[in-house]
């Protein structure tokens, strides 16, 4: 791939126009923001869902949407949670690892009202509950790729909460933000690069 990136770079681009989407390319974060704080004003976006983008937390698009009066959320668990808390995510795979369960229940008790001492069962089923009633409401859903396959245009991406499935399939628009190290040649590649996806993800 390093070796011929700007040509799988261009298949991957003249594949995916074909299928119907818009391919536009960013040379650093300010024009990334720049182009989707226009996909958000023409689309009258008032409610973005986010899954599985650490681009996004490298650019600081939910400030950017903050600015633009734009409700950003996470849906991934981890990352709703320190977003619930005002932070940032503590580490690339584990966002809340820093958390116990008991500084989890207290959030959520001080910020929702759910009880002091919930278990972390009864945790995931409040946030569930809350977030699929934005996901039916959401105007755009936001995600990162795991590949970008070049000979049919398409982007490949993993998950383990349901939520990434349902950030791209509820909105309208889907906005993949995704660096050019992630295309690879052939949908024939995905089986070997899914395993060593695993093993490299959790070590």
């Amino acid at each position: 791939v390093l070796s011929n990136l700007p040509d799988y770079l261009e298949l991957f681009e003249k594949n995916m126009i074909s299928r119907g989407a818009e391919v536009l390319w960013a040379r650093n974060g300010d024009e990334a923001l720049g182009y989707i704080g226009k996909v958000l004003k023409e689309n009258d976006a008032e409610l973005i869902v986010k899954s599985k983008s650490m681009i996004s937390e490298e650019i600081r698009l939910n400030e950017h949407c903050q600015k633009l009066g734009i409700e950003a959320l996470e849906t991934d668990l981890g990352e709703f949670i320190v977003q619930t808390d005002g932070q940032k995510p503590y580490h690339i795979l584990t966002p809340a690892m820093h958390k116990s369960k008991e500084d989890v229940a207290e959030l959520f008790h001080r910020k929702f009202g759910t009880a002091s001492n919930a278990s972390p069962r009864e945790i995931a089923s409040f946030v569930r509950n809350f977030l699929r009633k934005k996901f039916i409401k959401a105007d755009v859903g936001v995600t990162g790729a795991n590949f970008l396959v070049a000979d049919i245009g398409a982007v490949a991406l993993t998950e383990n909460e349901g939520n990434g499935l349902m950030t791209i399939s509820f909105p309208k628009i889907h906005i993949v933000l995704a660096g050019i190290e992630r295309v690879i040649p052939s949908i024939r590649h995905i089986p070997f690069f899914w395993q060593w996806l695993g093993v490299h993800g959790t070590g």
